[in-house]
């Protein structure tokens, strides 16, 4: 609480403490762009000043470079004119060029000359250029006169070689009484003393430039240094306290205050500081309070619609599995009618034997449509009521009869079957086997072995008999596997990258339930690479011997 009577004292200080600060931050910003404007004015003084000695520099060095190159040209031409004196047939084109090339030079000198007059810095530097102003003008007239005696043959009037050498000589060094080769020495020896010197005067400047710019920004430093650690000190203790109340507001503790001292306007926003955490912490008791029942009733609906979801999941997993399973499981006994009913229909008229054995083969086949039916509508009703087998004694010798017969069915015409049988089959070796599904899995196989071997139709079916086991191979010589992905190929829906090229609209599903009804049955899958190359399935079942007197339902 505020006293009354100090309520004066306070209110001065209240409206003087804002124009303390006020007056103390525009003095120091007042200063601070003086300090900019300065640094401004000699920053563009100096970038003024370093360009005109960077351009008197650049100037000096371009005159100097065309000096040397005509002394070189001049030097070729007369190497050229001491050919044509001893041969008669120089190169005229050549000295064309040449004449060329030290007019231009002698034309670039010139403008060279005029812009440097621009750039002279004392009296003594503009009578150097003049000097040289009055050398280009000399070797121009040198040079016209010399191109007009080679061209217009005026030195075939000189009968005598030597003569005639001796005048040419003549217009090449001497002219209006001048030693032209002295003359071109000296000039190039005076412009390589200006380029150093322009040179040094640029380097000058650019010096006295960085060092009256580095006094300037030590003493604006300086002073931002003594104003920063001025503020800071008046400033520093009240902001630290409210930074610390805001971080204890950031970490949730809405219960800290701060203390409501230093100067009137930090005390005043104190204690406004305080007044809001104490509303914040009203308002944070009943949100939170709010929000646990909110989330009591939010837990409690969404546990009830994850479970409706998770149930709707399930049917819908289940309804597709049934559209894929039916699409692939009754692909096999169609196809098997149909070309049964092609054949018979193809070619000339049959006796009615053929014709009833075919119509026994398609009445097979619609008997196994019907069954793979049933057997997918338990797949959709539960897996495990499509894996129920029943299981009855096979002789090993029906057996095979069984697998070659239905392997031979499910071939199309073109393809080659060979048979790797044992010559003699123990009579006492029996199986329990589930014929129908067995007969699934081996149609199963042989529709992949077609499907993507369908460049080397060559297949080949093993038997072989151990002491309690039987494996039936089914071999190929087609696309193969990966070995990377041998062992996902029983996964549902997974389908190798060379099966997924040789044939698109593959599902997926057959090795699947192949390998689910060779489970049930006490047997097992295999697929391992084929050499040289393909695949090879082997079927593992378990052998029995001896007498069996009771058939056996799982």
């Amino acid at each position: 609480m505020i006293d009354q009577r100090n309520a004066p004292i306070l209110t001065t200080r209240l409206s003087a403490g804002p124009a303390m600060y006020l007056r103390k931050l525009i003095v120091s910003l007042c200063i601070l762009v003086g300090i900019s404007l300065l640094l401004s004015g000699i920053g563009f003084w100096a970038h003024q000043n370093s360009e005109f000695h960077t351009k008197r520099n650049r100037i000096a060095n371009q005159m100097l470079t065309e000096f040397i190159s005509l002394r070189a040209d001049k030097q070729r031409l007369k190497v050229w004119l001491a050919e044509y004196l001893l041969t008669d047939d120089a190169n005229t084109a050549f000295r064309d060029t040449l004449f060329g090339r030290m007019q231009q030079q002698l034309h670039t000198l010139d403008q060279l000359a005029i812009r440097d007059q621009l750039y002279s810095t004392s009296e003594q530097d503009l009578l150097l250029i003049m000097q040289q102003v009055k050398v280009i003008s000399l070797l121009q007239s040198n040079l016209h006169t010399l191109e007009h005696a080679l061209k217009t043959r005026e030195i075939a009037a000189y009968q005598d070689d030597l003569e005639r050498w001796r005048t040419l000589i003549s217009l090449f060094d001497k002219f209006q009484d001048t030693d032209l080769s002295e003359l071109l020495q000296q000039a190039i020896a005076d412009q390589k003393q200006r380029a150093s010197s322009t040179e040094a005067d640029a380097l000058s400047a650019v010096q006295q430039v960085q060092h009256t710019m580095l006094l300037i920004s030590l003493l604006g430093l300086l002073f931002a240094i003594v104003i920063g650690w001025h503020l800071s000190r008046a400033l520093s203790q009240p902001l630290q306290r409210l930074l610390d109340g805001t971080k204890q507001l950031q970490q949730g503790n809405f219960a800290h205050r701060i203390q409501e001292q230093g100067p009137t306007e930090f005390a005043e926003l104190a204690r406004q500081f305080n007044l809001m955490s104490g509303y914040i912490e009203a308002f944070a008791r009943q949100e939170k309070q709010s929000q646990l029942a909110t989330e009591q009733r939010v837990q409690a609906r969404t546990a009830e619609l994850q479970q409706a979801l998770a149930q709707l999941h399930e049917t819908e997993h289940r309804q597709k599995q049934l559209l894929t399973d039916i699409s692939h499981e009754l692909r096999t006994p169609a196809t098997s009618i149909q070309g049964e009913a092609e054949i018979s229909l193809r070619g000339k008229d049959k006796d009615s034997a053929e014709y009833k054995e075919a119509f026994g083969r398609i009445l097979a086949a619609s008997q196994q449509l019907s069954r793979r039916i049933e057997d997918l509508l338990l797949l959709a009703r539960g897996e495990e009521r499509l894996l129920h087998v029943h299981l009855q004694r096979i002789s090993v010798f029906d057996f095979q009869t069984l697998a070659t017969a239905t392997v031979q069915q499910q071939l199309s015409s073109g393809y080659q079957l060979a048979l790797n049988m044992p010559a003699k089959l123990p009579a006492d070796a029996w199986l329990l086997l589930d014929a129908d599904k067995f007969a699934s899995v081996l149609r199963i196989i042989t529709d992949n072995a077609q499907q993507y071997a369908a460049t080397n139709p060559q297949l080949q079916l093993s038997l072989a008999l151990s002491d309690n086991e039987l494996q039936l191979e089914l071999c190929d010589q087609g696309i193969g596997i990966n070995a990377e992905e041998q062992e996902r190929l029983f996964q549902r829906h997974f389908r190798g990258t060379a099966a997924r090229n040789a044939r698109p609209d593959g599902l997926g599903i057959g090795l699947c339930i192949a390998k689910a009804i060779m489970e049930a049955q006490d047997g097992t899958i295999e697929l391992h690479p084929n050499q040289p190359q393909g695949t090879r399935v082997r079927l593992s079942l378990p052998l029995f011997s001896g007498t069996q007197h009771e058939n056996t339902d799982y």
